[in-house]
């Protein structure tokens, strides 16, 4: 062997090497992904957020720890199509995905049977799985009931939880009867019976991944129904939380303490596992609070309402800001400084975009082009503009478009009672309390004109189905 050979192996062995380096620096540097939605979770619902009227110290102890937003948007005022949003990136209402996907009559009727995400529009686990990552969805869906709809077919590797929009925390029948609170709860495809409080079994079940996951990089999509109706809870968890004045607030308190609970079971795991530092944790409520509550029959006293919406005008439904702008942490340890808000105006839009850069992977070529925006150079202050100049809303006959601060909305819920359009200046007026339309029309009339060239090019939203969902692309 001359010293030519010699030089060969020697190069053959450090490119070698320098190639498994560079796959094992990769590999370091997927961050695991646990992303955190709760469910009619109000502005007002949240510690952090200045309330003394409830406990959320875990919930409080992320914020605290990582970017909290005071501008923070879900692109539905309801549950079906703010996931939606929320899992692809793009505006739901352009793929036929605008209002709650139908239940009633399932499965013999053609609609529920056919409604879901329609599959030529890629989610965030099949964007995410060449990457590598292992998948969960634990909790509700309600992006789809019939089997060819539900998460294993759209990139999850492992399903727990109940199809439809509600579930009872206590009950749940092994058929789809006509009380859809107590619909199966499914292990993947079966129907499988549970013990306990839902909530604490999704936080079992999201611990339990967690830990057989921790050698890979992992995606888990905790989406609790925590703190949607029916509203139940254990008693052990009013106890803790019964010296929040009245009733039905108390009770709240106590559905959203065992939320609290389980995230900080969830934050704790990762710790313990040696995963704090490289996990991307978010938690976000999908939409506002709900409007006249009830109770057991009874509409809830004005002066007991259960959720708040923090000083906000209107509710979950509405395009007023009580409806849609929500609770909403960021925290990524590994590379972002903590303990700090992001006040310009954000989306979960964004949150796809976002996770699709900090793992590297560009947008795939299917599907429509994302709305949202990657957050981290803003978050990371290499951006300063806003992420978005302009916003847009629309379920029913609800409507609403941001630019810049300026929001002009028309919401058929107008608790004066006069249906109008109003214009309000979120900069002065972020509890949309002063009608701002009279005064400046030409406003009025430039952004509604770019709504109306937004939403003509909308399809029908009626319902999620349609040609376009009846066979696999």
């Amino acid at each position: 062997m001359d010293s030519r050979d010699i030089f060969k192996i020697i190069c053959v062995l450090v490119l070698g090497l320098s190639f498994t380096a560079h796959l094992y620096a990769d590999e370091i540097a997927k961050p695991n992904i646990v992303l955190i939605y709760a469910d009619d979770m109000g502005w007002g619902d949240v510690g952090y957020h200045g309330f003394e009227d409830i406990a959320t110290p875990n919930i409080d102890a992320l914020a605290a720890a990582g970017i909290q937003f005071s501008q923070g948007y879900v692109s539905a005022s309801v549950c079906g199509p703010s996931r939606a949003g929320l899992m692809t990136g793009v505006y739901q209402q352009r793929f036929g995905c605008g209002e709650n996907s139908p239940e009633r009559g399932y499965p013999n009727e053609i609609k529920s049977q056919e409604a879901g995400l329609p599959y030529g529009q890629p989610i965030l686990p099949e964007m995410i799985k060449p990457a590598g990552y292992r998948s969960a969805a634990i909790g509700k869906w309600h992006l789809g009931l019939s089997e060819n709809k539900r998460p294993l077919r759209r990139g999850f590797d492992e399903f727990y939880g109940f199809l439809n929009g509600a579930h009872s925390y206590y009950k749940s029948e092994m058929e789809f009867t006509s009380n859809h609170s107590t619909w199966p709860i499914f292990r993947n495809n079966e129907r499988v019976k549970f013990d306990g409080y839902l909530t604490d079994v999704f936080t079992d079940k999201a611990v339990d991944f967690i830990r057989r996951n921790k050698e890979n990089p992992f995606f888990l999509y905790l989406s609790y129904n925590a703190v949607h109706s029916p509203w139940e809870v254990d008693d052990s968890y009013i106890k803790r939380v019964s010296h929040i004045p009245g009733k039905n607030r108390c009770l709240f308190a106590a559905m959203v303490l065992a939320m609290d609970d389980g995230v900080g079971r969830v934050v704790q795991t990762l710790k313990e596992e040696g995963l704090g530092e490289k996990t991307i944790v978010m938690f976000i409520s999908d939409n506002g609070t709900p409007q006249g509550q009830r109770r057991r029959g009874r509409v809830n006293n004005p002066e007991d309402n259960m959720s708040s919406a923090g000083g906000f005008r209107g509710f979950k439904g509405d395009t007023y800001e009580g409806g849609i702008r929500v609770p909403f942490i960021f925290k990524w340890p590994d590379k972002l400084t903590g303990g700090r808000c992001y006040d310009l105006p954000v989306s979960t839009l964004d949150i796809t975009p976002t996770i699709l850069a900090a793992i590297g992977l560009e947008k795939p070529r299917k599907g429509f082009a994302f709305d949202g925006v990657d957050l981290m150079p803003y978050l990371t202050g290499k951006n300063l503009s806003r992420p978005h100049e302009i916003m847009y809303w629309r379920r029913d006959g609800d409507y609403a478009i941001r630019k810049g601060d300026l929001k002009l909305a028309w919401n058929d819920g107008n608790p004066t009672g006069k249906k109008k359009i109003e214009l309000f200046d979120l900069n002065k007026d972020k509890y949309e309390k002063n009608d701002l339309s009279a005064e400046r029309p030409e406003a009025v009339k430039k952004l509604q004109e770019i709504f109306d060239s937004w939403d003509s090019k909308l399809p029908d939203n009626a319902f999620w189905g349609g040609p376009h969902n009846r066979k696999r692309d």
